[in-house]
């Protein structure tokens, strides 16, 4: 995998600045609560068809938006895997807000009380939370791989065969778990640059992140039609 490709292929394209001002548009579109979910799953989309395009081996990958009803049928469908995963994350937020009103109430001598039961209890929420989405992350990642492939949403919920296939390919899992955590270091630093940079971030998360996905999904495949000695 080559995380400096990830940033540098957008501009290897003829019609980049077209393709990465309709991003902008529809990042900002998704930060709209509800319609919001109108512009998740045009980005979801985009993000299945940049895959796509990968595993065909296009040199110019950067999907167009000449297909937007595609890019929100696949999306959609990400939309609803993505939820799905991430019922106990709702779950457990609810929990927190729960909690919140117990910090602050102690007993009458002074000692930490309810206060410091919810701050017990909140700690391990936390440590639940980190553990869960670091198993659910490469899932959601494998089943989008595979989405991409197949197009069926069932592809989300071989929840044993994806979780096989991840211990197969430890290797790559996590080079491409570093490698989405740093390139989301860098996006993070460019967004302290007011302006220039949030719009900067704004144009590349998806691209970026897209492209490092396809890139695995590029890795796997090679591997799988590796031949064995």
């Amino acid at each position: 995998m080559d995380i400096a490709r990830a940033f540098t292929y957008v501009f290897d394209d003829d019609d980049w600045v077209g393709k990465i001002v309709m991003v902008i548009v529809w990042t900002f579109i998704s930060a709209i609560p509800l319609v919001g979910l109108v512009g998740f799953a045009a980005l979801a989309g985009y993000v299945i068809e940049l895959i796509q395009n990968m595993q065909q081996g296009s040199s110019r990958p950067l999907p167009r938006w000449d297909n937007l009803g595609d890019k929100m049928g696949n999306g959609f469908n990400v939309l609803i895997a993505w939820i799905v995963y991430n019922i106990p994350n709702f779950l457990l937020a609810c929990g927190f807000i729960f909690l919140m009103p117990s910090f602050g109430v102690s007993n009458g001598d002074g000692a930490p009380g309810a206060s410091g039961a919810a701050l017990a209890v909140t700690c391990c929420l936390t440590l639940i939370l980190l553990g869960y989405n670091l198993i659910i992350w490469p899932l959601l990642a494998l089943g989008t791989i595979r989405y991409a492939r197949v197009g069926q949403i069932t592809a989300y919920f071989q929840v044993s065969d994806l979780w096989a296939t991840i211990n197969r390919h430890l290797g790559q899992t996590g080079q491409w778990l570093i490698f989405t955590i740093f390139a989301s270091i860098i996006l993070g630093f460019l967004n302290v640059v007011p302006c220039i940079g949030w719009l900067a971030t704004l144009a590349l998360t998806v691209p970026v992140q897209g492209h490092l996905l396809a890139q695995f999904a590029v890795d796997l495949e090679k591997r799988k039609n590796k031949p064995k000695r």
